[in-house]
């Protein structure tokens, strides 16, 4: 019996900012995306967002590396400006909230997360949760899944993971969590009708 849900935060409650800040970051300087993937959402965002380096070491490095002409406050605003809310998962998890425990699994740096809340206060949607930058690992990591069960004292066969990328469900799986890939809220209230959770 399902009596947890868990909830990956960017793509699945928020917009994708960072595919976002990406593309815009491509067009205004003509860089190819696969490029500022590798740069801001490879290894150095990963150090990142592990808490390995700090805010200023990372925008540092991103800048050197790109040769991009802007301060690291200026490129940090326009990437968080690129989230928006995705009022209907919102809605879902408001629903759950009732019946299970919910809690976030994100993978997410202390100053978004910041300022994300402040903007559209998520963070009181949930029973709890854990980010990246507090566990010290990502996803797909399986340590931060484990991390999650133990921090909502949940059993791997009585919790949900939704995640929008299917090789961050894939170590879930491994662990015994039931899975749903996010596309739009609309379908995942299909899937949560399923499998009778609303």
């Amino acid at each position: 019996m399902i009596t947890t849900c868990l909830f990956d935060l960017g793509g699945v409650l928020f917009t994708n900012g960072t595919k976002k800040f990406i593309k815009e970051l491509s067009i205004s300087h003509k860089i190819p995306e696969d490029k500022l993937r590798e740069v801001i959402d490879g290894e150095i965002g990963s150090l990142y967002r592990e808490s390995k380096i700090t805010r200023d070491n990372f925008w540092k490095k991103v800048i050197e590396i790109l040769h991009l002409p802007e301060s690291a406050n200026t490129l940090e605003k326009k990437w968080i400006d690129g989230y928006e809310i995705i009022s209907g998962t919102r809605e879902i998890i408001i629903e759950l909230s009732k019946e299970y425990k919910v809690f976030y699994l994100s993978d997410n740096v202390k100053e978004r997360v910041d300022s994300l809340n402040n903007k559209f206060d998520f963070i009181r949607l949930f029973k709890g949760g854990i980010f990246s930058h507090e566990a010290g690992v990502r996803k797909p990591n399986p340590k931060i899944y484990e991390f999650a069960l133990h921090k909502s004292n949940s059993k791997p066969e009585e919790t949900i993971f939704i995640d929008d990328k299917p090789h961050f469900l894939e170590p879930a799986k491994k662990l015994g969590i039931e899975t749903i890939l996010f596309t739009t809220p609309e379908e995942l209230r299909e899937r949560l009708l399923e499998r009778q959770l609303i």
